[in-house]
């Protein structure tokens, strides 16, 4: 399996052909996850805009929960933010 920070780090930027990672945006030591394994998981993803003003920040937090959402099975919670 692989770890929580892979599961986000191919994720295309909207506005560029590069990925979170390597533009980043997102970086494994700003992914925390508290595994409870009965019955949820939380995940929190702390993301770095390519600009501070970013007009597509709530997509790529969007981008982030629906990725998680395809490879997670079990129950989960996620925040994202900047």
């Amino acid at each position: 399996m692989s770890s929580w920070p892979d599961y986000v780090r191919d994720i295309k930027d909207p506005e560029h052909p590069y990925s979170l990672e390597q533009l980043k945006v997102v970086e494994a030591h700003k992914v925390w996850v508290h595994d409870r394994h009965d019955d949820v998981c939380f995940i929190r993803i702390e993301f770095t805009p390519t600009v501070p003003h970013c007009s597509l920040a709530t997509l790529i937090g969007l981008c982030l929960r629906r990725k998680l959402g395809s490879v997670i099975t079990k129950p989960f919670k996620v925040r994202c933010g900047r």
